[in-house]
Parts: C-alpha cells; structure tokens; sequence
C-alpha cells in the first residue's frame, strides 16, 4: 500500500469517526428533550425492569403497559407466593402494594410508581436505599386511571435499615408526568 493511499484511508477512518461521534451526540441530545407527548425521556438506554405480580391483576397489566411506553424494558413474572417474594425483597407489609418491579441493580419499585420517579431514582441512587414504594393503589395514579378521578398520594423512600422517607407528593395528575 502506497504512503499516499494510507494517508487517504486514514483521512476517511476519521471522517467516519467524527461523523459517528456527532450522531452520537445528536441521539443523546434527542433523547434529552421533550418527546412529543409532553413527557421527559431524560435516559438514553431503556432499562430492564423485572415486575413480580399475580398473573389476574389488570392495573399490574396497565402499570406494565404505561412503563413500556416510556422506554423501560419489562419482564413479567408470576410467582406462586407474591407476598413472600416482596418480604424477600425487603417491603414491609405496609408499604406493598400489587406489584413488585426490580431494576437490573436490584432496586425496587413497589406499586404504581410514575415512571420520571423511577428515572430519577435511578439517575441519583440515594445512598442507602432499596427502591421506592407508593402502598396501596391510589386512585389516578399510573395504571389506576378511571376518567378524570385522582386521589394524592406520596411516593416513598425506602430505606435498607427499614425506615421511609417521602420521596415525591403527587398532588395532581398532571405532576405524575
């Protein structure tokens, strides 16, 4: 290979270079702003979450269905003994709701938790916390919608020591996205 055609194949190895690295940045840019129904999509990678659940509920099925639509990755489990996979996982009976999700890390999201919630849990990792929970199944929230109603509700730090913390109010729907 002549000098000079080694010259013009490097030349083109670093315009292909550069012209990946500006797409790059032009994809993680995109992924940043506003998507076009007014939600944040503020991580580049979709996220794995596995989500433990009786195989008959439907609001577990709709939590499921609006966590695809905002780019998680969800892998449905259903366990023969529910209540004794979230005790293993370290929910208090109190703070169970009807679904368990657990992040590829093994955090854990129990109940109809608003997905920029699990986003930004994740983004920060709160020191000495096991996931978030939001107990019971309040009326309006991801996946218990019926018409216009809502009901607030707080969405809860867990923490590996037992105790909780408030994490977020949701005080309308609206705050949820």
């Amino acid at each position: 290979m002549s000098t000079l055609t080694r010259f013009a194949f490097l030349g083109l190895s670093a315009v292909l270079l550069l012209a990946g690295c500006e797409q790059e940045a032009k994809t993680e840019s995109a992924a940043q702003t506003q998507s076009g129904t007014g939600q944040s999509v503020s991580l580049l990678r979709e996220v794995s979450l596995d989500v433990y659940k009786s195989e008959t509920c439907g609001c577990c099925q709709e939590w499921i269905d609006y966590m695809e639509e905002q780019a998680f990755a969800v892998t449905t489990y259903h366990p023969v003994d529910l209540a004794g996979q979230k005790q293993q996982l370290g929910i208090a009976p109190q703070y169970q709701s009807c679904h368990t999700a657990v992040s590829a890390d093994g955090y854990v999201f129990e109940g109809h938790i608003p997905a920029k919630l699990v986003t930004r849990f994740l983004e920060e990792k709160p020191q000495d916390a096991i996931g978030l929970a939001v107990p019971g199944m309040p009326l309006g929230s991801p996946g218990m919608e019926v018409d216009d109603r809502f009901t607030p509700y707080q969405v809860l730090l867990l923490k590996k020591d037992g105790s909780t913390e408030v994490y977020a109010s949701m005080e309308t729907a609206a705050a949820q996205y």
